[in-house]
């Protein structure tokens, strides 16, 4: 679903001598990923945000044949705090890496993260928080990212009934596309996407594609929900989840 106030996010893409079977670096998810990611986990300095501060960060990396990160750094400051929350908010996004004739390789890579006091400000008015976590478990700061078998407790969605309920609350809340029904399209679209330590989502794609509006309805079905985060050891960890969201016309109603 398309949002308001979205980030400008730019990516500075680097140069290849073959350009034909070179595949640039890019977010999992694309762009509209990073920027779900920017509005629901940005957390301006409350210095800059009174200053009325607005400019970018530049960050560079290094993003390995795996798609790992390293080597984080700041290649363009703006502020002290802004800086340190740019580092922290690179660190999350999740990249696929670069790739030539289908082999993936490291390259560095830039990025820019904006830092817009005024669009901010309009942002968190409108923006429905998931309600605060009642645990007593700190979170991880290393910002590991888990897959489902490595915790101790997987990540649970915060409604009634939890997981064994979720298909349920995915089926009552579904708004079947206009267009997917008057072309009768249906099935099933995975979103892959990462539950933070807040319980927010973020680094959502789509596994496949269904068209008629059904990914797009699926990418909102999936934002709406607010999560218990995946524990490891003592600690509330982020967590990669998949969920299929289904699409089946009632041919009663047809």
């Amino acid at each position: 679903m398309a949002r308001k106030f979205l980030f400008p996010f730019f990516i500075l893409l680097g140069t290849f001598a073959s350009a034909q079977d070179f595949t640039a670096p890019e977010p999992l998810g694309g762009k509209d990923a990073v920027n779900w990611l920017l509005e629901q986990e940005q957390h301006f300095p409350p210095e800059a945000l009174a200053a009325g501060l607005n400019g970018e960060v530049g960050v560079s990396f290094k993003i390995l044949a795996d798609g790992s990160v390293q080597n984080v750094r700041v290649s363009l400051p703006l502020d002290p705090a802004c800086d340190a929350e740019a580092l922290r908010l690179a660190r999350m996004i999740r990249w696929k890496p670069a790739s030539a004739n289908g082999t993936s390789f490291e390259k560095d890579h830039s990025i820019m993260i904006p830092f817009n006091a005024k669009k901010y400000a309009k942002l968190q008015s409108k923006k429905k928080d998931c309600p605060p976590l009642k645990s007593m478990l700190t979170p991880d700061a290393s910002n590991t990212l888990y897959s489902d078998r490595g915790t101790d407790t997987l990540a649970t969605p915060r409604i009634d009934g939890g997981l064994r309920q979720l298909p349920n609350y995915l089926a009552q809340n579904l708004k079947y596309p206009p267009e997917a029904y008057r072309l009768d399209i249906q099935g099933k679209v995975t979103i892959e996407f990462v539950v933070e330590t807040t319980g927010s989502v973020s680094n959502l794609r789509t596994l496949n594609f269904l068209g008629g509006g059904c990914d797009a309805e699926a990418m909102r079905l999936v934002r709406t929900l607010c999560w218990k985060p995946a524990v490891k050891g003592d600690q509330l960890v982020r967590s990669i989840m998949k969920l299929d969201i289904m699409f089946r016309l009632d041919p009663s109603k047809r």
